[in-house]
């Protein structure tokens, strides 16, 4: 387990060596981070489907893999829909505001890549490990139950994206803020608020599995970092450039106030 742990810091140092010093450019590092997951993915997948093929018949173990291939199909779909919308994004916008500050400073630009090798070494943990154990209980109602809220959640950041990115292709809206569609019905940040929610679904049903408490513990740095990362990170820097971008906007200061910041009910 432990070699890909290192491989996914190899691939994004590989990755900050081509950015930083032969092309200059952030252009690929979405396509370096959510592509190391799909890749992590699809070796989960296929591991665990050789070896259900393999042992199949032996108690406990199909039923242990089924939880494990659900949970790397999660980590594909979810990632492989990341990497066609952010490379599409940057294909159209050529650059990526978050490193404006950053690109021509190698130093500061490897902190972005070494952060994202902790990102993706954080949240694939809990795969990894419901695939080290092959043993598992079997999946229950409570689980389909949970997979069926991943795929709301999953939907609902899927479209929070796609309303974003069709309210700023239209030229009327250049210098406006997106108060439409999930992003004033749901909260200023629909897209933050599912990612979370769908991690810590991905937490449970591996939790349900575990069959240590070392590994549900362990675990929990997955859920835990990306709920860090949306709303101490990501959603004060996009409050923090929408703030100054429309401070004298007095429609923006009401979107504010009628509209929960990112998660309903609560902020």
């Amino acid at each position: 387990m432990m070699w890909i742990y290192l491989s996914v810091f190899l691939i994004q140092f590989i990755g900050f060596l081509h950015s930083a010093f032969l092309i200059k450019s952030e252009r690929y590092y979405d396509v370096f981070g959510c592509g190391t997951f799909v890749l992590v993915g699809l070796l989960s997948l296929f591991k665990n489907y050789y070896y259900e093929i393999e042992h199949i018949g032996e108690s406990g173990y199909v039923y242990g893999l089924k939880r494990a291939l659900v949970v790397s199909v999660f980590i594909i779909v979810w990632s492989g829909r990341l990497l066609i919308f952010l490379n599409d994004r940057i294909k159209k916008n050529k650059k990526d505001k978050r490193f404006d500050k950053v690109r021509n400073n190698p130093k500061t630009f490897f902190i972005y890549w070494f952060m994202q090798s902790l990102w993706i070494n954080f949240t694939i943990t809990p795969l990894l490990l419901v695939t080290h154990q092959h043993f598992s209980i079997s999946l229950s109602l409570i689980d389909y139950i949970l997979i069926l809220m991943w795929s709301i959640f999953f939907t609902i950041e899927s479209v929070a994206d796609g309303q974003k990115t069709l309210f700023l292709s239209k030229p009327e809206n250049k210098d406006k803020f997106i108060n439409q569609g999930l992003w004033k019905k749901l909260c200023r940040h629909p897209n933050y608020f599912s990612e979370i929610m769908m991690h810590w679904i991905i937490y449970f049903i591996c939790f349900r599995g575990f069959n240590s408490h070392w590994y549900q513990f362990i675990s929990l740095i997955s859920p835990s970092f990306i709920s860090f990362l949306m709303l101490k990170i990501s959603t004060p820097m996009m409050e923090k450039i929408a703030d100054e971008k429309f401070s004298g906007n007095p429609q923006y200061q009401t979107y504010k106030k009628s509209t929960y910041k990112i998660i309903p009910l609560i902020n």
